[in-house]
């Protein structure tokens, strides 16, 4: 998994073609996925955030992680796939795996989670919405077998 940061502008700026060819000469993009600019270095983040924010045309900012996986029932509210890529927005997600219990009953809460999940990344990492944590931690002490919630934010800086 790599860490991005999404940089969101204004629809507007696609009416703006000038300044939208400046903004990517100044800070060029990882990559450009509607009116969401990623970018892979904070430096040329923060360069992109502070020019769109000087012409008024700064909506948000999103921590972002790049994925491989399978998505999940809600994951279109919570990331996008472009191309072969994938992208969750990491701001109201909570991450975790398992770290013990026997297989079978890994299994079994995995089928009892799997509505909930937005996103089982293929390092074994799965992604739910912020509110479900007391819901999945439930689900794994009924099945008796133990997961780790990670801290996306501290995660996030270590990749």
């Amino acid at each position: 998994m790599q860490i991005y940061i999404g940089i969101e502008a204004n629809s507007i700026l696609s009416e703006l073609p000038e300044f939208e060819q400046f903004l990517q000469s100044a800070a060029p993009p990882h990559f450009v996925h509607g009116n969401i600019y990623i970018y892979g270095q904070q430096q040329m983040a923060d360069a992109a955030s502070e020019l769109l924010s000087e012409a008024d045309l700064l909506e948000e900012t999103h921590q972002m992680i790049k994925v491989e996986g399978r998505a999940g029932a809600d994951f279109y509210d919570y990331g996008f796939s472009a191309g072969p890529d994938t992208y969750l927005y990491t701001n109201d997600l909570s991450a975790f795996r398992f770290t013990s219990g026997d297989n079978t009953q890994i299994e079994m809460a995995l089928i009892q989670l799997e509505e909930h999940l937005v996103y089982t990344a293929a390092e074994g990492i799965y992604f739910a919405m912020d509110h479900y944590t007391d819901l999945i931690m439930g689900i794994v002490k009924a099945y008796k077998v133990k997961v780790e919630f990670l801290d996306l934010d501290k995660w996030c800086k270590k990749i």
